[in-house]
């Protein structure tokens, strides 16, 4: 049996670890193990190519192989390979992954199926950190034969699927592998067809040309919940929109696009400003299936703080139109008589759902807090080559984060390499290392309360909402929606 799946976009290599975007690990974790893996659920973890692991200490985790376990060519997936995967995501500084793999000291070979990690200091997410975005692990001599960029057109991995054929950013083609440790999967073939308009997705779900889609727009809700053998589900995404501001000049390309440009967020009374200026509540019926927040954190996680940053009420206690005007004032401004700090706005058109009505909607409401807006609403192909890609955006970008607390705080420590925006600040950054080192849970999440007010006084970010995913189904298949949004089908059934 056939599952296809409509994906968005885009999908940007075969070669896993390369590359940070989700969007291109929903698919390549069908074909390639990891590790271990986190349970759909996040209630803990299960071993892939490890069949069992444990902590010997603070900083040694030892992990044993599955015995006899081989890639798809029937080269060994022993202790040597995984090493081998290990060293190459935390020494290649040209992957968007290698920052995250700097926990890593050092890998030690003890035998041909067990396999010591060592890290620099204690690592309090250890078990996600290591099953995250690059731990996909790929067989070393086939690598080393064909090259990377062969190896990108014709990979290899030990995942229950076989990736067949695929047109690059447009079909990906799996089939299952009868040799695989778990067991052959229950579903025989999965098809990744990228599909970017979401328009057309709904009526390839309505003709039978995909048995999946996510994100359905609200409008096309009730009439695909009508349609016989098509089931929908409510699900956690893991993602929040934020509206980036630019508090420093330096990261990305902004300065040699525009030069001499300064942004008038670099004054955090301005920032501070955009944050009272928005109705959340608004914001998050505009896009249509979404509940508001005030932190980087989602609700579903204690480092969230859901009773004091989630939900309307907290939304509507941080919207102060005339809070925002007396900030203006403050910073020099003075927009009764005219003189409005000037923002330039960027946003893709739709990603996870209504980006540009949802720009549309927040520039109304900084220019009635006394902003002057320009904004510019791109495709989302340009507005990722163009602008958040290289880092060009000036004042204000909408953009997509996931929201975990295990990685969270490395992107805002002083020597995160990041492109849209920076900051240093030395004692938020110290406690974003203490938290990252802190194993006693309670101590941590004591730590976490502190670094969400260091995240709330910068201001940098200002998150808008944590956003629900609306998945249609095929009722021929049965799937469990995963709790950190990955839209990814190793465990995908066909129903009885």
């Amino acid at each position: 049996m056939t599952f296809t799946y409509a994906h968005n976009g885009p999908i940007r290599t075969m070669d896993a670890p390369v590359t940070w975007y989700g969007s291109t690990h929903w698919l390549t974790n069908t074909i390639y193990e990891c590790l271990i893996w986190r349970n759909w659920d996040l209630s803990g973890y299960h071993g892939q190519a490890a069949e069992s692991w444990e902590a010997l200490d603070d900083t040694t985790w030892r992990f044993n192989l599955r015995p006899g376990i081989t890639f798809h060519n029937g080269e060994p997936l022993d202790a040597e390979a995984v090493k081998w995967n290990l060293d190459r995501v935390r020494s290649r500084e040209d992957f968007l992954v290698h920052p995250q793999w700097q926990f890593i000291s050092d890998v030690k070979i003890v035998d041909d199926v067990t396999v010591d990690i060592m890290t620099g200091a204690p690592e309090a997410y250890f078990e996600y950190v290591v099953s995250y975005n690059g731990c996909e692990l790929l067989p070393p001599d086939y690598m080393e034969e064909v090259g990377e960029e062969e190896f990108a057109r014709t990979p290899v991995g030990s995942g229950p699927y076989k990736l067949v054929e695929f047109t690059e950013s447009d079909k990906y083609r799996m089939e299952a592998w009868d040799d695989y440790w778990g067991g052959r999967p229950d579903v025989d073939t999965i098809i990744y067809q990228v599909i970017p308009d979401s328009a057309t997705q709904v009526q390839a779900m309505i003709t039978g040309d995909v048995d999946m889609m996510a994100k359905v727009p609200e409008p096309d809700r009730v009439k695909l919940a009508s349609t016989d053998g098509i089931d929908l589900l409510l699900a956690p995404m893991n993602r929040m929109h934020h509206l980036y501001l630019r508090a420093d000049v330096e990261p990305g390309t902004m300065s040699e696009v525009y030069p001499g440009y300064e942004p008038v967020t670099l004054d955090p009374l301005v920032r501070q400003a955009v944050s009272h200026a928005l109705d959340r509540t608004t914001l998050a019926s505009v896009q249509g299936a979404a509940v508001p927040n005030l932190v980087r954190i989602c609700a579903g996680y204690p480092e969230g703080f859901a009773d004091k940053y989630y939900g309307e009420a907290a939304a509507d206690a941080e919207y102060d139109v005339e809070a925002a005007k007396k900030l203006l004032v403050e910073a020099g401004y003075d927009p009764d008589a005219g003189n409005k700090p000037k923002v330039f706005f960027e946003s893709l058109t739709n990603q996870y759902g209504n980006e540009k009505e949802v720009a549309e909607v927040a520039a109304v409401m900084l220019e009635a807090a006394g902003f002057e807006v320009e904004l510019t609403v791109m495709d989302n192909s340009a507005y990722s080559e163009q602008i958040q890609g290289p880092g060009a955006n000036r004042d204000i970008m909408l953009t997509t984060l996931g929201c975990g607390p295990a990685m969270t705080p490395l992107f805002y420590q002083c020597d995160w390499p990041g492109k849209n925006n920076g900051q240093c600040i030395p004692e938020w950054d110290e406690n974003s290392a203490q938290i990252l080192s802190t194993v006693d849970s309670a101590a941590r999440l004591d730590l976490w309360a502190d670094w969400q007010e260091y995240y709330l006084d910068w201001g940098g970010d200002v998150v808008l909402y944590e956003m629900q995913n609306v998945i249609a189904i095929n009722d021929d298949f049965e799937w469990d929606a995963r709790k950190d949004g990955w839209m990814t089908f190793r465990d995908l059934k066909v129903a009885n």
